[in-house]
């Protein structure tokens, strides 16, 4: 069991994640400190993600991908990780999670990055927005999200009780949404939202969007 904990937020509180501008802004010992501090919460951040990993129901899921804390130049300004269920694990869409500096969030999404290099098309995927409001029926809707992928990261987005209970939003977001793709998600924020069980909470947040990302196979 892992607590959420301020200081995983704190660490993307940078003004620099360039590893060439740090260098040339700080001393040999305050790089190496921060890319120790950088890299401790990241292993933290790995273990969760293979413990939920483990939790799933065998076979279900694919191996779990845990992005590194570095790209080589940077260092990430966000920690990510996917699920692909095993049958679709050389598709484009997956379930994410990942921690930034505003907040916890587990989402289903179309991959874009290097998509070419998987299956599975986005109108396909976008058709999922069909089959929304039928699957919210079994899920408590509160804290939940929908956006698109065109929208900043830090924006506010839609929140899912909005969408279900106003035809007129719903429609105006899913013709919006068809034209790159949509993203579905459970957010805790920072300083608001207590998350005393990271390992439970992503793992409910998959369980409940397992359904909705099955309609694909």
């Amino acid at each position: 069991m892992t607590v959420l904990t301020e200081n995983m937020f704190a660490i993307f509180d940078q003004p620099e994640f360039s590893f060439k501008k740090i260098k040339k802004n700080h001393s040999p010992e305050e790089v190496a400190d921060l890319k120790e501090k950088f890299k401790a919460v990241w292993q933290g951040w790995k273990k969760v993600n293979q413990t939920v990993a483990s939790q799933l129901p065998t076979g279900e899921f694919a191996k779990v991908h845990v992005e590194s804390w570095t790209n080589g130049w940077n260092l990430r300004d966000h920690y990510w990780a996917s699920y692909r269920l095993a049958s679709l694990a050389d598709y484009n869409p997956c379930i994410g999670v990942m921690l930034d500096k505003k907040q916890l969030q587990v989402y289903l999404m179309f991959q874009h990055y290097k998509s070419e290099q998987r299956q599975g098309t986005v109108d396909e995927y976008n058709q999922l927005l069909d089959k929304v409001p039928e699957w919210a029926n079994s899920i408590d809707a509160t804290h939940w999200y929908l956006w698109d992928k065109d929208e900043m990261e830090f924006s506010d987005h839609l929140l899912l009780t909005k969408y279900l209970n106003n035809h007129d939003i719903q429609q105006q977001f899913n013709s919006d949404a068809r034209k790159t793709s949509f993203l579905l998600g459970k957010f805790a924020f920072r300083g608001i939202d207590q998350v005393d069980d990271m390992e439970e909470y992503i793992s409910s947040v998959i369980r409940q969007l397992t359904p909705l990302y099955e309609e694909l196979k």
